[in-house]
């Protein structure tokens, strides 16, 4: 009995895959016949538009004909030049259905003598000789003309009509064919399936094998749950602190400002006035760096990436790194040959390992040994599936190792949370993992930690491939700086506090500032100052935009440098996190000095490009 039944199953499958041939040869017969379909409409479409645009050009002559005003000429215009691509996409076209060659080029020869003539009444109407213009028009041959082309046309449309309905007629043959096999299919299936689950109920093993993978299912389903959630938390306290900088940016950009007016005009010699104006400037210094730290958490600061050779920074950075660990930290640097390069912001990626490398100094509280690794990786699907976020491909691998005490399943779970810190009170900020968090997943790469208690702790950051050619490493020399008197700086922004500061900023470093609460503020300030040389805007303001201003204020003054500042990166000049190409941006809270060289940078490269 179970061997017929056995023999029963595999001849069902014989039938089904025969079924299976033939659904798929009905398929592709199918998609054959509806591309047929397609054809003759698209022909019969493109033939009319043909037609439409003669009819728009002679519409376009006899208006100027009539009134003598070029505007009426644009349908004209446009017409002559779009006919010849329309022209070719039909001869594309009729290359398929060759019965139509000699409508085609009949078709052809009447347009060229249509707007042959249309050519000829236009440009005597335009040399003022509208009698010889109207007597063109009252030989009666542009009528007779477009009678011809019409005539042409509704054959065409008639003869591939005709066609149309032959191969629509296919077409239904096609379908029909294909639901009877996959009708057929279907049968086959469901007999298989109940003969498969006879089958399957006398063996009491098999079951158990599916409870077991339905087990091992659930768990993953579990662990991507978790996941899942931990990833909206993320989201949602990413989105909170992002807020809060932006509020922060804007108050910190108006007390640093002005604290640094304030410094620069206070007496040097009086240390009673300039010891407690140099505290509150770096207080508040401080401050805008945290609220860096809280833009790159929550995934809104502005990135730069560019292809970089990961173990070309790691060994620009080395300097830097023993100067920031102590002696007392050993660090060993593991590169792998061949590395490929990385599609990065290298500033932030620096960022991001020293602050690694710092975490891993506290862990080992001053002493041990530090080690950074580098290899090529690949992420699989599998590896994709288990992992929320992580998109399967190749990636740069950079690996930083400690011999510290570790860190346990509860800590690993919250590491990456902002505040979150296992210091003593006043010895961390709890932003350093939080910060490379978002500056990671800002990349569209992956962060992992490993660690054992009492053993150390290795965290792995991955970094997208660059498929590009040459990376791009080189700074370009500067060139002599220009006379900052000679420069009109408008600055446009909502803020009046902040307006007022970035104004007397400039005044301070010798700039001509002028200034403009709005967009018609500006514009209207630009038309009187047409010697302005730099448009310093902020981009989130009331109704227009400093994106939006921008593109009005170059197309009337071309040559206008133009500058953004802003607190918050989510805005019109920040995709995905990443500035876009040619956009100049200053970020708030900025000091005089940042003030300063991102204007004559600008600058430089302002007069580079119109030189």
């Amino acid at each position: 009995m179970r061997s017929r039944m056995r023999r029963g199953i595999v001849g069902g499958f014989a039938l089904l895959g025969v079924a299976c041939v033939l659904i798929v040869f009905a398929v592709a017969s199918s998609f054959r016949a509806e591309r047929w379909v397609e054809h003759s409409l698209e022909l019969q479409q493109s033939t009319w538009e043909l037609f439409s645009l003669v009819q728009d050009a002679e519409t376009g002559q006899r208006g100027y004909l009539l009134t003598g005003d070029r505007s009426y000429l644009q349908p004209f215009l446009e017409a002559k030049a779009q006919l010849p691509e329309r022209e070719d996409q039909l001869r594309r076209m009729v290359a398929l259905s060759p019965e139509r060659a000699a409508q085609q080029n009949q078709l052809f020869d009447l347009i060229a003598a249509k707007m042959d003539e249309l050519g000829r009444t236009v440009q005597l109407r335009g040399n003022g000789q509208l009698d010889e213009s109207a007597a063109l028009v009252k030989t009666d041959a542009g009528r007779q003309l477009m009678v011809q082309i019409r005539s042409v046309v509704t054959g065409m449309d008639r003869g591939e009509q005709d066609v149309l309905s032959k191969r629509t007629s296919a077409m239904d043959t096609q379908r029909l064919l294909l639901m009877v096999a996959i009708v057929l299919a279907i049968g086959l299936a469901c007999a298989l399936a109940y003969m498969v689950i006879r089958e399957g109920r006398q063996h009491s093993h098999a079951l158990r094998r599916s409870v077991l993978a339905l087990e091992q299912e659930i768990q993953q389903r579990e662990e991507v749950e978790a996941q899942l959630r931990q990833a909206q938390k993320m989201e949602a306290i990413g989105q909170l602190t992002g807020g809060v900088a932006h509020d922060f940016n804007n108050m910190l950009a108006i007390i640093i400002g002005n604290l640094e007016l304030l410094i620069r005009r206070l007496p040097t010699e009086d240390a009673r006035l300039q010891g407690p104006a140099n505290n509150a400037l770096n207080g508040a210094m401080m401050a805008g760096e945290l609220t860096k730290q809280l833009l790159a958490f929550s995934r809104q600061q502005a990135l730069q990436p560019k292809p970089t050779d990961i173990n070309l920074c790691i060994r620009d950075m080395s300097a830097l790194l023993r100067r920031s660990l102590g002696e007392n930290i050993q660090i060993e640097t593991v590169q792998a040959g061949g590395l490929w390069p990385a599609f990065v912001d290298r500033a932030q990626l620096e960022s991001a390992i020293v602050n690694l490398a710092v975490n891993s100094r506290d862990a080992m509280n001053g002493s041990g040994k530090l080690t950074i690794e580098t290899a090529n990786t690949v992420l699989d699907r599998t590896y994709a599936k288990q992992h929320l976020e992580v998109t399967s491909g190749q990636y740069v691998m950079v690996a930083v190792t400690d011999t510290g005490g570790g860190m346990s399943a509860e800590v690993m779970q919250k590491a990456f949370d902002p505040f979150f810190s296992t210091k003593e009170l006043g010895k961390g900020t709890g932003l350093g993992l939080s910060q490379v968090h978002g500056f990671v997943k800002q990349s569209h790469g992956h962060i992992k930690i490993y660690s054992e208690i009492g053993v150390g702790t290795t965290v792995k950051i991955y970094l997208p491939r660059d498929f590009s050619e040459a990376l791009d490493e080189t700074v370009a020399p500067h060139r002599e700086e220009a006379l900052l008197s000679q420069h009109k700086v408008l600055v446009v922004e909502d803020d009046q506090d902040v307006r007022l500061f970035v104004v007397n900023a400039l005044r301070e470093i010798g700039y001509i500032a002028i200034e403009a609460g709005g967009a018609d503020a500006a514009l209207m300030a630009l038309d009187e100052h047409p010697d302005v040389r730099v448009l310093l805007t902020d981009v989130v303001m009331p109704g227009t935009n400093g994106r939006q201003l921008a593109s009005k204020a170059k197309e009337r003054y071309p040559e206008l440098i133009v500058v953004y500042m802003t607190g918050y990166t989510r805005n019109a000049i920040v995709h995905n996190g990443v500035l876009d190409p040619g956009v100049r941006l200053i970020s708030k809270p900025f000091t005089m000095v940042d003030l300063a060289r991102e204007m004559l940078a600008a600058i430089k490269d302002g007069t580079s490009e119109h030189a």
